[in-house]
């Protein structure tokens, strides 16, 4: 595990430095997985990572701070709101010729900052996640980025103690045995990206790796719960997600007010952690928290790929 404290202090001294913008365009761990690429990325070329969070689409009151301990510095200002794109250039998608020229003058006077866009297809290439990653201040040498990533997510995911009480207090509510699956289904908007797993692929997944007959299933459909329920009898499923629940869309979350995303999330922190701590954690890579979930345990089993990979 990385030293957050050595962390801070080999990022600081970093010349080049990368604003890094979280809560941009997309769902929670899609932003965080992205970071987290970022993250390896800035120490393999020795540059500073920090974090802009002022306006995340998750944010109730802060940004980051708003659930998690903070681990960088973080900058503000209406300028990266506009400019600081996830993965498009500013000048090709403004259209005014004052904001053009702000942009412009912005680079020439920061010729040591990166923005999000500048390094957003790196850290998604090919090429990034074949390469091995060596830190050695921080005690990493010669490892690959799926551990590289593990050491990132050990750091910095660090609930604000406010949060992680509600947060174990929800997962306690499940009364769940020691040992139990996991699974992760996906529905929802998840068809526009990638094409929907079977339910029976989970389970003949599960019961292929292990004898425990007792599983916690994260899933936004209710309907995926009952279905389980019904073809399975035999095993005995918890969860969190509620009956009213018909499937996530971004484009509602994002609508919603400060109050209703903060309350979705700490479900789905709780239901995160009720993953994390399972025996074994069955579900698919092409969705963004199981990429996540790749990143935190060893014992993670996909039903669409074999190995972990970026998504």
């Amino acid at each position: 595990m990385i030293d957050l404290k050595k962390y801070q202090e080999l990022n600081r001294s970093f010349r080049n430095e990368l604003v890094f913008h979280i809560g941009a365009t997309s769902g929670f761990y899609s932003e965080l997985n992205n970071m987290i690429l970022a993250m390896v990325y800035c120490l393999q070329g020795r540059i500073r990572f920090t974090l802009y969070s002022e306006d995340a689409n998750f944010k109730f009151k802060k940004g980051w701070n708003d659930y998690f301990l903070p681990f960088c510095e973080e900058v503000e200002g209406s300028f990266h709101h506009e400019y600081n794109l996830r993965d498009e250039d500013p000048m090709f998608v403004m259209r005014s010729f004052f904001k053009r020229t702000r942009y412009v003058l912005f680079r020439l006077m920061h010729r040591h900052t990166y923005l999000t866009h500048d390094v957003f297809l790196n850290i998604r290439s090919v090429s990034f996640q074949r390469a091995l990653f060596s830190f050695p201040e921080l005690g990493v040498e010669n490892t690959d980025l799926r551990s590289a990533a593990y050491d990132i997510v050990k750091m910095i995911y660090r609930f604000q103690p406010e949060c992680a009480h509600e947060i174990l207090s929800m997962a306690a509510s499940l009364q769940l045995p020691d040992a139990y699956v996991g699974f992760h289904i996906r529905g929802g908007d998840k068809i526009t990206e990638h094409h929907s797993e079977d339910c029976t692929a989970f389970i003949t997944k599960a019961e292929s790796l292990s004898s425990l007959r007792v599983g916690y299933l994260s899933t936004d459909e209710y309907r995926i719960v009952e279905v389980l329920r019904q073809r399975y009898p035999y095993w005995t499923f918890y969860t969190l997600t509620e009956p009213s629940e018909q499937g996530f869309l971004y484009k509602d979350f994002a609508e919603q007010c400060a109050e209703d995303k903060r309350k979705d999330l700490i479900k789905l922190f709780a239901s995160m952690e009720v993953l994390k701590k399972s025996t074994v954690f069955i579900g698919t890579f092409s969705s963004n928290l199981g990429m996540f979930m790749g990143m935190c345990k060893d014992e993670c089993y996909a039903v669409d790929y074999e190995q972990w990979l970026v998504w």
